[in-house]
């Protein structure tokens, strides 16, 4: 008999392998400012280190059941708003869209995880990846709901 993971176990486990250093190069430094909207232009070596982590981390309960994740931030130009800035396999719930983040955001965001339970029994966690300096630069989302998005 195999064992299922609790989410949050699996979100803790993905925030030790996701450096929050790489979360900060991921955007080339003449975008991390937002100062052109939102094209985004990517660090090739940052981009793919985080996307591995979050595929690898999606697979830790692959047997049992669908996880999915991704890493969310906060906007610069609007700190009570974030975007997804790399899904895993697939997009969170709230799709690509900037939004106003949520009591569950703002908890991850201030250094605590959280987690929450939609209708049908769909579940998220929330959890905050740190830099080198052990500050706050994104949120892990790790997800089990019915039909993801797939990208």
């Amino acid at each position: 008999m195999s064992h299922t993971y609790e989410l949050m176990e699996i979100a803790r486990v993905g925030s030790l392998f996701l450096c929050g250093d790489w979360l900060e190069q991921v955007m080339t430094p003449e975008r991390r400012s937002y100062v052109s909207g939102d094209d985004i232009d990517f660090d090739e070596d940052s981009f793919n280190a985080l996307k591995r982590t979050l595929l690898l981390t999606e697979r830790i309960d692959r047997s049992r059941r669908d996880v999915t994740c991704c890493l969310w931030v906060r906007r610069p130009d609007h700190p009570s708003r974030a975007e997804t800035l790399i899904g895993g396999r697939s997009l969170p719930v709230e799709g690509h869209h900037i939004i106003e983040m949520g009591p569950e955001l703002f908890r991850a965001f201030a250094g605590m995880p959280t987690s929450r339970i939609r209708s049908g029994g769909e579940e998220t966690v929330y959890y905050p990846v740190r830099n080198s300096e052990e500050e706050i630069v994104g949120v892990l989302e790790v997800s089990v709901y019915g039909e993801p998005y797939f990208i």
